[in-house]
């Protein structure tokens, strides 16, 4: 073997520390784009944040518009931990049950259940399991209820405990044939009980009333702003316009009395750290215009391919791929998921999240123009099903069949099935009615 020096010529890309950052800036939500720029300020000393938000950029705020930002600006909840500890000072406590009490709360997810168990709360607290039982039962009798339940069954069975008329029937149900009844498999339960099914019908008509999520009307944090980064509106002569929402953008300003303090100083160390800080001003400001003029031709794309959407709403929804937006502007297709990640568009039918306006094609019998998209489908499915006779539910084959025949979409029964599935419906077994 001989040892060689050979020179070589290589393509090679290299993510510096700025290409990094200007690939997060794209990404960020208007939100995490504020705070992060506020970071940025106290890392740099000559960059200062001026905030504009209720600025008028060029165009005055409509009733409407103003109306708009007040709905999509979350205030505070109580959480669903802050709602069960404030109704323990009533209860009169001992220190020690209190104590207990209050770490099964903490323990509780967001649904409202406890879904440690007991023996493993036992051993933290160093008490026996009759009293983790004990407190247990002090949680479960909080409001809302069903809430400290530990399964489904006992959820809805600590509600219809709580009801004002007790139904001993849906009790015993709930507590002794669960899995039969969820499963439908009511023939076989109304044998086993000696009921007709009219009885087990109105069971579940009962249960259907109850909450099987009792802690979904809180929250766990604090929600986050839903603030639009653009806003699509159309304009006098009836054409549409995009907006960029200056007004939730703080500017970027470098401040030059600072630098001119800083450059009185004969110190090559000092010149150096203030050419530095300017580097770093000019490219997050390029950045962040950078990230301005990508969700602009991204949205005009979207206005462009999805006109009968802005002017009829989602159900008039086109099939549209990232991909499709990507080839459009001549960039990647990653760069379009980024930049519509967590972003909003305000427009005259609400503030939605850009990614509802995409979604797959679903073939046609007609023109490729004319292709159905999932979204679409998924509507006229959820149309056919709330307008079925309730006691002849639809099949997913049938379901299909009326697709094609009523709107020329040929789908497959395992593709209704899995719409169906996303919509959160359940099967046509599980949707019949009885009686």
């Amino acid at each position: 073997m001989r040892a060689e020096l050979l020179q070589e010529q290589r393509l090679k890309l290299a993510l510096t520390k700025e290409l990094t950052q200007a690939i997060e800036l794209l990404q960020y939500s208007a939100a995490e784009l504020q705070s992060f720029l506020y970071e940025q300020s106290l890392d740099n000393p000559f960059l200062e944040i001026r905030d504009h938000r209720w600025k008028q950029s060029g165009r005055r705020l409509s009733e409407k518009d103003k109306q708009q930002w007040l709905e999509n600006m979350s205030t505070r909840s109580e959480t669903l931990s802050a709602h069960l500890m404030a109704q323990l000072p009533a209860l009169s406590l001992a220190k020690q049950e209190e104590r207990v009490v209050r770490y099964l709360i903490a323990s509780l997810d967001e649904d409202g259940y406890l879904r440690i168990e007991l023996e493993e709360i036992a051993d933290q607290l160093a008490i026996s399991r009759e009293k983790a039982e004990k407190a247990l039962e002090i949680v479960q009798s909080l409001e809302p209820a069903g809430v400290g339940a530990r399964s489904l069954e006992e959820c809805l069975y600590l509600q219809l405990q709580r009801l004002p008329e007790r139904d001993e029937f849906a009790e015993q149900i709930i507590k002794h044939h669960f899995s039969l009844f969820a499963e439908k498999s009511w023939k076989t339960l109304a044998k086993q009980l000696g009921v007709d099914i009219a009885s087990l019908q109105r069971v579940w008509d009962l249960i259907r009333t109850l909450e099987p999520r009792p802690g979904i009307h809180y929250t766990k944090e604090m929600p986050h702003f839903i603030i639009p980064d653009l806003i699509v509106e159309r304009g006098p002569e009836g054409q549409w316009c995009i907006f960029f929402n200056d007004d939730v953008h703080p500017e970027l300003v470098w401040n030059r009395t600072y630098e001119q303090q800083m450059t009185h100083y004969r110190d090559s160390q000092v010149h150096g750290f203030v050419k530095d800080k300017y580097r770093q001003f000019l490219w997050l400001a390029k950045s962040l215009e950078q990230r301005k003029r990508t969700l602009l031709n991204i949205m005009a794309v979207i206005v462009d391919k999805q006109l009968p959407c802005l002017e009829a709403g989602f159900a008039a929804l086109k099939p549209l791929t990232m991909r499709e937006v990507a080839e459009e502007l001549g960039i990647h297709e990653s760069t379009v998921s980024r930049a519509v990640k967590n972003k909003y568009v305000q427009t005259p039918f609400g503030t939605v999240e850009l990614r509802r306006f995409f979604s797959s094609s679903v073939s046609s019998a007609y023109t490729e123009e004319d292709a159905a998209s999932s979204v679409k489908v998924k509507m006229i499915i959820k149309q056919f099903i709330e307008a079925e006779d309730k006691k002849q539910p639809l099949s997913d084959q049938k379901l299909a069949e009326l697709l094609q025949e009523q709107y020329g979409i040929a789908v497959s029964r395992r593709t209704v099935a899995k719409y169906r599935e996303q919509l959160h419906i359940p099967s046509s077994t599980k949707r019949k009615q009885y009686g």
